[in-house]
C-alpha cells in the first residue's frame, strides 16, 4: 500500500487479519523484526511504514526530528481504518510516543518497547549509550545482554546490507542532536489518554539510569503498565517475541 501524504508518498506493508496493529520499528527496521511481525499477523491486521530515509524512502527536509516524523505516522493514521495498536520499538517507541502526545483519536492503545526519546538528567550526565564512541562488543552488550548473540551480519545478503546501513543513517540523523531524546517529550506525557504498556528488558544497557521506566510510569496517566522480562536487552522484539506478542495480546484485550 502506498499512501500519499504531504510531503512525500508513504509506503506501508500490509500483513495479516484481524484488529490494526501499527508497527513502528526501531534502530535497525525492520531486517530482524520478521519473527514478531509474522506472529502479530496471525492475530492482527499490522501495517508497517517505511518512514523517510529507511528502506527504499529518500529523506526529506520536510522532516528532520522524530518529533517531525510523527506528523507522518499522524497523517497515516487518519487514513487506516481505525483505532489501530500502535507498537513502537526502542527509537520506534520514541516515534510512538510522540505521535500518542499529539492525538489519540485514531488509536486504540499504545505499547512503547524498550522506549527512547525521554530524558531527566544533569548536562553532562549520559541517559543512553553513545552508540558511536562505544566498542562494537560495548554496544552488542548493551543491545543484546549476557546471553543472547547478536545477529550474524556474514550471512546477510547486500540487499539487507543496504537496509542495515540506511536505518543505522537514519538513526543518526534524526537521534544525534539532542542525543536520542526530545527534551519537550516528558512533559508532554500527560496529553496520552489511551491505556499504554511499557516493555523493557532487565539487561537493557543501551538505557544508563536507573530510573528510565519509572520517568516514563510518573509522566504517563494512570492507566500505564510496565512489564520488565528477565534476560532481555534492548532488543526485546528480536530476543522475546513470544512474550512481547503475550503482552500486546493482553494490552489490545484491555483496550
Amino acid at each position: 500500500m502506498r499512501v500519499s501524504i504531504a510531503p512525500p508518498p508513504l509506503h506501508v506493508d500490509t500483513h495479516g487479519s484481524g484488529p490494526g496493529l501499527l508497527f513502528l520499528p526501531g534502530m535497525d527496521g525492520t531486517l530482524f523484526c520478521s519473527p514478531i511481525l509474522e506472529a502479530l499477523a496471525e492475530s492482527f491486521t499490522v501495517h508497517v511504514p517505511a518512514l523517510p530515509g529507511w528502506g527504499e524512502a529518500p529523506r526529506d527536509p520536510y522532516f528532520r526530528t522524530f518529533d517531525d516524523l510523527s506528523y507522518a505516522v499522524l497523517d497515516l493514521l487518519d487514513v487506516l481504518a481505525g483505532p489501530v495498536l500502535l507498537v513502537g520499538c526502542s527509537t520506534g517507541a520514541w516515534l510512538a510516543a510522540e505521535v500518542a502526545t499529539k492525538s489519540c483519536e485514531h488509536l486504540s492503545a499504545v505499547a512503547l518497547v524498550s522506549p527512547v526519546g525521554h530524558r531527566h538528567a544533569e548536562p553532562m550526565e549520559r541517559s543512553y549509550l553513545d552508540l558511536y564512541a562505544s566498542s562494537p562488543e560495548q554496544v552488542r552488550a548493551a543491545l543484546y545482554g549476557k546471553v543472547t548473540s547478536p545477529p550474524d551480519l556474514t550471512t546477510l545478503t547486500d540487499e539487507q546490507f543496504l537496509h542495515l546501513a540506511r536505518a543505522q543513517e537514519a538513526t543518526a540523523y534524526y537521534a544525534w542532536e539532542p542525543y536520542m531524546h526530545n527534551p519537550s517529550l516528558l512533559g508532554r506525557l500527560h496529553r496520552v489518554t489511551v491505556p499504554t504498556l511499557v516493555v523493557a528488558g532487565d539487561e537493557d544497557g543501551f538505557t544508563l539510569r536507573d530510573d528510565h521506566l519509572a520517568l516514563l510510569q510518573a509522566e504517563l496517566p494512570s492507566q500505564v503498565a510496565v512489564t520488565v522480562i528477565p534476560g532481555v536487552g534492548h532488543r526485546v522484539e528480536e530476543q522475546a517475541p513470544d512474550e512481547l506478542l503475550r503482552a500486546l495480546t493482553d494490552l489490545a484485550a484491555r483496550a
